[in-house]
């Protein structure tokens, strides 16, 4: 091992002891280091029978500087690169990048890694604390790494020479990576509109839950029967002969958006899954005259879903930790995966029930055929209720395909289908299912990868007619009795009575900790911090935490509502409106954001729990 390489690897082993440990054990065969033009070291490649230059044969060092003066790296908080090479696109950027900002490089070959240390000094950048190398990562390793890092500054760059040599791996480690800024803000955005929703749902649904039948008594309890999960994808009306025709051979499962359309041909599923904690979901069951599918709802579904749905009800465990509470007063229930979609949730339902195989209809992932939904659904009837001669039916459809930039991926039986960022979260929730009795039966639509795909003409499954006494007999058990009902209001009031006392006592604690926080953003701001009085704030702001920690389960239902809070600080947003802050005064000002937010929560939770008292 010569000088050079010892010493980028010792550097490499200090901060990416995983990256120098695959380089240190690999070779560099098949990597051909060049001399430039103006005598630095460029690597060649063979794909394919082709030679590939990974950086320019006549001066790396200027194409570095023409490629990263045509990204303002300064601008950045995070810079995620794909593609090393021989690295100096990446040299080039940590001596523009701020002292804070972190370079995360996806390489594909560790031997890439390895010929660049062989031929290059690299120890500057390779000891350099901003970087981050994975080398053939994971989807698992790219979120890991991106974790509570900037997502508002975030610069996306492909090395041009990384990419000619494997222009689809490169495209892909991009596309992980955006999927995972994007699925975090969707996160952020769900948990600013929703949080409230979700507290405000489960304490008006406070009466079903205490006097609903526990989902969890159907699990396991359908082992070995075939599953066919019905959504409400364009492709859904293809696949109504073969849904009609299983009907007494399979469990069918709909969720809520497709329970409308199976009824309009005259299918009545056995279950209909429903968790939209919006209103607009409760309008599936409008004018629902009963029948003899169980509703399996969601406690953050909106409350009109339980109110118009005149058939059989039951809940499945509350979603969030934080209310858990709750059902330490009306019983624990069955629990079902969350993917953000409510096909994902009838999917899970279905293995939960001991299904095999589960087979997805109407799960197109894409807007096949140009449509967002089926025919026939609420959503699609809306579309009409919302136009108008300056609006027609094919202007609003334009307008939900074009919402999102168009993803193009490869079709079921299309070639190619229409879908966006949103849709393909939940491709990827399915994708990494990796489960082998899960078949994809849609007519058409996005064809997920691990996923068997089976046209519904292929499927055969033997009669059976002893699924709805099935049904029957599970619901009956899993009604509470009258006393029952009775002792979970009971104690639920008890609990509900504790709380607003501690709440009461914290909330008064909250308003203080903000003047306090207020207080020390402004020493900061000055630039000369009083250090007497900036000990003295923190000691009182630690009086505060103290109280947090023995709340109890008031605490639980405060931190539900201030979810979005909690993650737009752990998950690395800038609160600070883009002004340039000392360490010291962006924490402040984080600190502020928080005890806002617990205050206003806390707020909030007194308001809920009042409501409660009235309801119970």
């Amino acid at each position: 091992m010569t000088d050079r390489l010892r010493n980028n690897l010792d550097a490499l082993w200090k901060k990416n002891p995983l990256a120098a440990s695959a380089a240190s054990s690999c070779s560099s065969a098949g990597i051909e280091p060049l001399a430039s033009k103006n005598g630095d070291s460029v690597p060649q490649c063979t794909v394919n029978g082709k030679k590939i230059l990974l950086h320019s044969r006549f001066d790396p060092v200027t194409e570095a500087e023409r490629f990263v003066s045509e990204i303002a790296a300064e601008n950045y908080a995070l810079l995620v690169i794909a593609g090393f090479g021989y690295g100096y696109h990446v040299q080039m950027l940590l001596q523009r990048i701020s002292s804070d900002a972190t370079v995360l490089v996806l390489e594909k070959n560790a031997s890439i890694l390895r010929s660049a240390a062989e031929n290059r000094d690299l120890v500057q950048v390779f000891s350099d604390p901003r970087i981050i190398f994975l080398l053939g990562a994971s989807e698992d390793d790219i979120a890991e790494a991106m974790r509570g890092r900037s997502s508002r500054t975030t610069a996306f760059i492909v090395h041009r020479g990384s990419s000619q040599a494997d222009p689809d791996y490169y495209a892909n480690v991009i596309r992980i990576a955006k999927s995972y800024i994007a699925a975090k803000d969707v996160n952020v955005a769900t948990l600013a509109k929703f949080e409230k929703t979700w507290t405000s749902n489960i304490i008006r649904n406070l009466p079903v839950l205490c006097d609903g039948a526990d989902a969890g008594k159907f699990f396991g309890k359908f082992a070995g029967i075939p599953a066919l999960v019905v959504a409400a994808g364009p492709s859904l009306t293809e696949s109504i002969p073969f849904i009609r025709e299983n009907l007494s051979r399979t469990v069918v499962i709909a969720v809520d958006t497709a329970y409308f359309i199976l009824r309009r041909y005259g299918i009545e599923p056995h279950f209909c899954v429903s968790v939209d904690p919006q209103v607009i979901n409760a309008r599936y069951f409008e004018g629902h005259d009963g029948g003899s599918a169980v509703l399996v709802g969601d406690p953050c579904s909106h409350p009109s879903s339980f109110r118009l749905f005149k058939g059989r009800i039951s809940l499945t465990a509350i979603p969030f930790d934080m209310m858990k509470w709750i059902e330490r007063a009306t019983g624990t229930r069955g629990e079902l995966a969350h993917g953000g979609s409510v096909s994902t949730n009838a999917y899970d339902f279905a293995k939960k029930l001991g299904c095999s195989p589960v087979a997805m209809i109407g799960q197109d992932l894409s807007f096949t055929k140009g449509l967002a939904h089926a025919r026939g659904s609420y959503l699609d009837e809306l579309i009409h209720n919302r136009t108008n001669r300056l609006l027609n039916a094919q202007m609003f459809n334009r307008s939900q395909l074009s919402a999102l930039p168009a993803i193009w991926i490869k079709g079921i039986r299309s070639a190619k289908v229409h879908t966006n960022q949103k849709m393909m979260i939940f491709l990827g929730w399915f994708e990494k299912r990796n489960d082998p009795d899960l078949v994809n039966a849609t007519f058409d639509g996005a064809r997920i990868s691990s996923v068997v795909h089976r046209p519904s003409d292929e499927l055969s499954f033997p009669e059976r007619d002893d699924i709805p006494s099935r049904i029957d007999a599970l619901f009956s058990s899993a009604e509470p009795s009258a006393e029952e009902k009775k002792a979970r209001r009971e104690k639920l009031s008890s609990m509900v009575a504790q709380m607003i006392l501690s709440s009461t006592e914290l909330s008064v604690k909250l308003e203080k900790a903000v003047k306090l926080s207020e207080d020390l953003c402004r020493q900061f701001e000055t630039g000369l911090p009083d250090s007497g009085k900036v000990g003295y704030i923190l000691g009182k702001l630690s009086d505060v935490d103290r109280s947090l920690e023995s709340l109890g389960e008031a605490k639980d239902m405060i931190g539900l509502t201030v979810q979005r809070v909690i993650h737009t600080i752990t998950e690395g947003y800038n609160i600070d409106e883009g002004t340039a802050v000392s360490k010291e005064h962006a924490v402040a000002l984080k600190s502020l954001y928080l005890y806002k937010g617990l205050s206003e929560g806390t707020s909030f939770a007194l308001k809920s729990l009042d409501r409660i008292q009235k309801i119970l």
